[in-house]
């Protein structure tokens, strides 16, 4: 983004490539964990009571959850960098 101030161009970036990465390893994992719990789903419909099944969907349930989890904290923590980035050049100017 960039922002033209009396003839000044101040642009403010950020490298996301990393953060990029992150996320596609975790989306992928719950991308991967959601098909799994479909498909669990579908094979309850029949029979609702099948408890092997059910731990099953339990089990991936408690995997989607720490994957969320995970996804919140890179999350939280891009946004804590970007706080400290925009803190900083607004105190000073720059970067």
């Amino acid at each position: 983004m960039a922002d033209r101030i009396k003839g000044i161009t101040v642009e403010i970036g950020g490298n996301m490539t990393g953060l990029s990465k992150a996320l596609t390893g975790v989306n992928k994992e719950i991308r991967n964990r959601q098909s799994q719990l479909t498909n669990i789903n579908r094979l309850l419909k029949p029979d609702p009571t099948n408890s092997e099944l059910l731990l099953q969907k339990q089990k991936l349930l408690s995997q989607a959850v720490g994957e969320t989890k995970e996804k919140l904290t890179q999350l939280k923590s891009v946004q804590d960098q970007m706080d400290v980035g925009l803190k900083c050049f607004r105190h000073t100017g720059t970067v």
